[in-house]
């Protein structure tokens, strides 16, 4: 059964809840106790997850269609190169990229960085301020700029505008959404039998597809990491890819649904029927034994620290039996909401560096 309510529903409702999120009617929880188990685990629930999020049914939708993509001229700032790009995801839909190289040749390992829930976040991603002053200084106040932090550590860098958000969504026409473009995003998919991740996660592997098949990138080395909405986008896509080596998921990390009932994650990141999955420590332990980093924040409101422990506690588990304990942390910041670049980066490059 869950834990008791500290803070959230009463009876009956808590009750009404147990009893059909009950632990036991999750199909696809990892239950296995060692390496080989988990293998076998993964082999069912990973195929099992893509379906559930609407991947399968995207891919039949969009059999044999090839992705373009469109780049603008890039700009030098000197330690690096700049440029706005766009894919076309599927017919007519366009995706907005940022494409930050480094100075050289490479072969780099690829970073690819979805954002959460801010208009035009990719732009933040980036490093692009727009000569706001005010803006500026909070991209550096809160480490926001990270596809700059990661081509300054000779990844080649690649900011996406995040599908449910500004310039890439089904706008909410007329407030029928409290005014939010990720409900309306979210609306319109499950009326299509998608979801929100289900269409980011596409975005991504078809961002990921195009990225590998430069000859400027080392394939076998592909980080992914986001922030709130960008770090649930960036767990989900490393369960799903098993192409993502590194994944470092930032103040995004919780169980579904809290001991007490309430669930703690934005609309856009329901994926109808998950609870019947399994939690989302399982989704995150798809990623075993591949390198995984979870950040969470202290002063982070959105997610109880009893909650995230808790959830952390399971995803060790998963690592533990896939004998690969050395490659999960999970780590707390100081603060709130927000990247936490001390954390970040040098777990990253001990994890590419095969420590």
């Amino acid at each position: 059964m869950l834990p008791p309510a500290e803070h959230g529903h009463q009876e009956p409702v808590l009750s009404h809840l147990r009893r059909v999120h009950a632990p036991e009617l999750r199909e696809h929880a990892c239950r296995a106790t060692d390496s080989e188990g988990v293998a076998a685990w993964q082999e069912r629930a990973r195929p099992a997850l893509r379906a559930l999020v609407g991947l399968e049914g995207m891919e039949r939708e969009l059999a044999g269609y090839s992705p373009q993509v469109a780049l603008d001229d890039a700009e030098d700032l000197g330690e690096f190169t700049r440029a706005l790009g766009r894919i076309e995801t599927e017919p007519g839909w366009w995706v907005e990229f940022w494409l930050l190289r480094p100075e050289g040749d490479g072969p780099w390992p690829l970073a690819v960085l979805p954002h959460g829930h801010e208009a035009r976040g990719h732009d933040t991603y980036a490093g692009v301020h727009r000569d706001d002053p005010r803006r500026r200084e909070r991209i550096e106040r809160l480490d926001a700029d990270v596809a700059v932090q990661a081509v300054r550590r000779n990844f080649l860098a690649i900011a996406p505008n995040t599908r449910g958000f500004e310039a890439n969504c089904i706008p909410d026409l007329n407030q029928r959404h409290d005014g939010r473009d990720c409900r309306s995003q979210l609306i319109h998919a499950l009326l299509a039998g998608r979801t929100v991740i289900g269409e980011r996660l596409w975005d991504l592997e078809r961002i990921i597809d195009w990225a590998t098949a430069l000859p400027e990138v080392d394939a076998p080395r592909i980080l992914m990491m986001g922030n709130s909405g960008g770090g649930v986008a960036t767990t989900y896509a490393a369960a799903c890819d098993p192409r993502v080596t590194v994944t470092v998921p930032s103040c995004s990390f919780a169980p579904f649904m809290g001991a007490g009932g309430l669930v703690h994650h934005c609309d856009c990141n329901v994926v109808p029927g998950i609870h019947h999955f399994g939690e989302f420590a399982d989704v995150a332990g798809l990623i075993a034994p591949r390198s995984l980093l979870i950040v969470n924040g202290r002063e982070d409101t959105l997610f109880p620290l009893k909650e995230v422990e808790r959830a952390v506690g399971d995803i060790r588990r998963i690592y533990a039996a896939a004998g690969a304990p050395e490659r999960f942390e999970h780590a707390w910041g100081m603060a709130g909401h927000r990247f936490y670049a001390d954390i970040i980066w040098p777990f990253v490059q001990r994890a590419l560096a095969g420590g």
